[in-house]
């Protein structure tokens, strides 16, 4: 269950098991957060950067942006495995990703350093009894990731890095900011590559269920919900096709130059694998005890030309339908944000806002509360995952109904990626408009809100314009 959690002894065993590859923190370890001189892009950083073993690009587009590497140790669970890497060695032990949180706090919690990468999806087979998920095509851990001591920041004007001298002390901490100065320097002096045209499939682009059986899916979803067993559910069609390693940057660059992002992200995981996204939602933002959730529902593509675009916009914007999805996954949300806030703190203080991005029109409602004291990470991501906006109402009916009709797992897709801070802070974005590249394969997922008037050719529609920045990118189209 959800609100499950380890005994104090086995948390403090996995603990110790943590602390031999990386000591805690040093009593008195401070963070600090050092200006820097040098210019460069966002863009221009992230590809200096790009080599060092476990790059992340937190991507806000024209907003901020945060750019991390060389992990101080890497962490992953799946399969009831968990396992943390470290330059100096390996340790491997049975349990599940929010056990694997749990110990990461206990081992290393405090001012101290930030855990950057992805959740995925099935974790929440960790909260609730739910069936078994399909089988794992992709190889990718439910849960991966990286302890990192720095950090670039772009604010949309200059940098600043990020430290803490938990692990490096002082004089190594002094010692990052001239290594940053210099990066940026080299970044600053290097033109961005080309982005080119054409196609970086090396096969046809296959829909996973096809379009028909995904229909028959919305069908059968709208037979759940007119028997009164769920309200709305989301549902997934996943796009893939053949990729080679050398053409996943490539394909980033594309696709956010096709559809760029407040939340976007660019994560290495390692021999060959990556996630790409130009995810414009946020999942869970925790500041000093506030959290914040902001999910989107209903969509519209973007007009032909401004007329047509406003009359898109106006009809999202008045669709009854649209406004009820939206108000039922704002009640998960705030049910789920519930369980570990103060009672009376729950607000919604903005209701179906229009969002408009370069190929979509998006409503997006904001929901508050204060956590309850001793609440951290790991209790909300325990209470609220995986993200409202991409199961249904009821949550956990609804996640049992698509589990029924999608063919593939989502992975780290619907799941939510970002950075967790060891001193209690969290961002996290919800893993939607998000690519996996492993394999020699590439997936997208597509997914839609299904509710009692909804249209399965519609929805197949609306699944295909959630689509259309990442064809765009990969420079193919859907196999009919």
């Amino acid at each position: 269950m959800w609100s499950d959690r380890l005994t104090d002894a086995k948390r403090q065993r996995l603990a110790e098991r943590l602390r031999k590859l990386l000591p805690p923190p040093v009593p008195g370890s401070r963070r600090a957060k050092t200006p820097l001189r040098v210019t460069a892009s966002p863009e221009q950083a992230a590809e200096r950067l790009r080599a060092e073993t476990g790059f992340a690009w937190l991507d806000g587009g024209g907003g901020e942006h945060r750019l991390y590497g060389s992990p101080l140790v890497t962490l992953s669970a799946g399969g009831g495995r968990c396992t943390a890497t470290a330059p100096g060695g390996r340790a491997s032990f049975g349990g599940g990703g929010f056990d694997l949180l749990e110990a990461a706090f206990a081992a290393w919690g405090g001012d101290g350093g930030t855990l950057v990468g992805y959740l995925g999806y099935e974790l929440g087979g960790e909260l609730e009894s739910l069936p078994p998920p399909p089988p794992d095509d992709f190889g990718l851990p439910d849960l991966q990731l990286g302890l990192h001591d720095w950090a670039l920041h772009w604010d949309g004007r200059s940098w600043t890095l990020e430290t803490t001298d938990a692990w490096s002390g002082r004089a190594g901490a002094a010692e990052r900011v001239i290594q940053a100065e210099r990066l940026l320097a080299e970044a600053g002096q290097r033109p961005l590559p080309e982005i080119k045209s054409g196609r970086l499939a090396d096969g046809p682009v296959v829909s996973r269920p096809n379009r028909s059986d995904f229909e028959a899916g919305v069908r059968h979803a709208l037979e759940h919900i007119h028997r009164g067993d769920i309200y709305q559910v989301n549902l997934c069609r996943r796009l893939e096709a053949p990729l080679r390693a050398s053409r996943i940057w490539p394909l980033h660059l594309r696709l956010r130059a096709a559809s760029p992002a407040t939340h976007g992200a660019f994560l290495d995981l390692g021999r060959g694998r990556s996630l790409l996204s130009v995810s414009p939602e946020l999942f869970l933002a925790a500041r000093e005890g506030t959290v914040e959730t902001r999910p989107i529902k209903g969509t519209r593509p973007r007009g032909a030309n401004p007329r047509e675009d406003r009359a898109l916009a106006r009809e999202l914007s008045e669709s009854e339908k649209d406004r009820a999805e939206l108000a039922m996954i704002v009640d998960v949300a705030r049910n789920d944000l519930g369980r570990v806030c103060e009672p009376g703190t729950i607000e919604v203080p903005r209701h179906a806002e229009l969002v408009t991005l370069p190929t979509l029109h998006h409503t997006v409602s904001t929901v508050r509360g204060r956590l309850l004291p001793g609440a951290g990470p790991v209790e909300l991501l325990r209470a609220s995952f995986p993200p409202a906006s991409i199961t249904g109402a009821p949550k956990i009916r609804a996640m049992e109904v698509a589990a029924a009709v999608e063919e593939r797992r989502r992975g780290p897709a619907m799941g939510a990626f970002g950075w967790i801070s060891l001193g209690g802070d969290l961002e996290l974005a919800v893993a939607i408009r998000t690519a996996v590249a492993a394999r020699g394969l590439v997936a997208y997922h597509a997914g839609c809100g299904i509710v009692a008037d909804s249209d399965p050719e519609l929805e197949l529609e609306e699944s295909a314009v959630k689509a259309r920045a990442f064809l765009t990118a990969l420079g193919a189209q859907e196999a009919e």
